[in-house]
């Protein structure tokens, strides 16, 4: 059985230490699906990063997208990881017009990382999470929204509504991080075998 990917989206600075909590809890609780799964991240730090470590704990296998063109730029970027927790590491290629800009490389990022999932869950973030929603939204994938995490987590129920635009997206909004795994996991499982 090929595993299904679901990315972990959000901010890149842990502005909420309560929010730390949650994010063990959803990386424990989606170690109970670590033989159907591979987890994606955008190889930065943050929330994505808490859950990603918590989850490889548990045995789930964990891809990182990053904004880097290598080894030595990534761990410039992100210097505390633990880089071991990643089984495939994925760079900007060098050849990239805008690989010398670090604003431009997040997107490049942004974009690999959400079109490689099948579903995305959203914690917390800011504007570049917004990015990745959109991302997940425009390619119609599966996005859960963990509301009550602040940021953009808490600012999208609101957004989604006002957006009318079929892309074949399905978005859940729940502030229960277990309730909200297993519901996509759920519904990718669903789309995948059907």
């Amino acid at each position: 059985m090929n595993k299904f990917k679901i990315g972990i989206f959000g901010s890149a600075v842990i502005n909420e230490q309560s929010v730390i909590t949650t994010s063990g809890i959803v990386g424990k609780f989606l170690g109970t699906y670590k033989d159907r799964i591979v987890l994606v991240t955008g190889a930065a730090d943050g929330f994505p990063y808490h859950v990603a470590s918590t989850a490889a704990r548990f045995g789930v296998e964990v891809w990182g997208f990053s904004a880097a063109c290598d080894h030595t730029h990534q761990k410039e970027l992100s210097p505390e990881q633990n880089y071991s927790l990643y089984t495939k590491l994925f760079f900007v290629p060098k050849t990239y017009a805008f690989a010398n800009n670090i604003q431009v490389c997040r997107k490049y990022r942004n974009v690999t990382s959400t079109a490689t999932c099948d579903a995305g869950i959203i914690i917390s973030g800011r504007w570049g999470t917004l990015n990745e929603f959109t991302n997940l939204i425009d390619m119609g994938k599966v996005v859960g929204v963990l509301t009550g995490t602040g940021g953009m987590a808490d600012a999208l129920p609101k957004l989604v509504p006002t957006v009318k635009k079929d892309s074949g997206a399905e978005v859940i909004f729940s502030g229960d991080p277990k309730e909200l795994v297993k519901r996509v996991i759920g519904i990718v499982s669903n789309r995948i075998n059907n």
